[in-house]
């Protein structure tokens, strides 16, 4: 199976930032490390404080396991490292029913990778529900990573 670089890696890395301790993401659920979602049977982790080693070692069992792994089985052609280590930073956080739909799947799928739909495929992704108004809002955060996302993937 298809596994992440170390570029891919780096780049999930640096979007996510590293957080020794839990907190609540965006999106309101407990995270720790580089963005990784506490589950059941990681309530240990409420309470620890994690090393980068042990943050990063925490994210690769993330991307091997749930998004790497996912990615590769929606893939049905060939595609670059850097096209797969893209399409996985944009799955770890847009979650696997989010790149499902998302046209950066359907446009790799399709042979269709050119600069424009690719760039605008992972620029669809960069909206956040604002808390005040529970409405969509596009997120500067978001659009500076999914541009980031685009140039990895469109790397030759």
């Amino acid at each position: 199976m298809r596994q992440i670089s170390e570029t891919g890696l780096a780049l999930i890395k640096r979007e996510e930032s590293f957080r020794a301790t839990w907190y609540r993401c965006e999106a309101g659920r407990p995270t720790i490390g580089y963005g990784h979602v506490l589950v059941a049977g990681e309530e240990k982790l409420y309470k620890s404080r994690l090393t980068e080693a042990q943050a990063t070692e925490l994210l690769r069992q993330d991307v091997s396991r749930q998004y790497g792994a996912h990615v590769a089985r929606r893939l049905t052609r060939p595609v670059t490292q850097q096209q797969f280590d893209a399409m996985v930073s944009l799955c770890f956080n847009i979650g696997t029913g989010g790149f499902d739909k998302s046209s950066v799947l359907r446009l790799t799928n399709a042979g269709n990778a050119t600069a424009a739909a690719i760039t605008a495929a992972f620029a669809a992704w960069n909206k956040v529900t604002d808390p005040k108004t529970k409405l969509l809002r596009p997120s500067a955060g978001l659009t500076a990573r999914r541009a980031r996302e685009a140039a990895l993937y469109l790397h030759a």
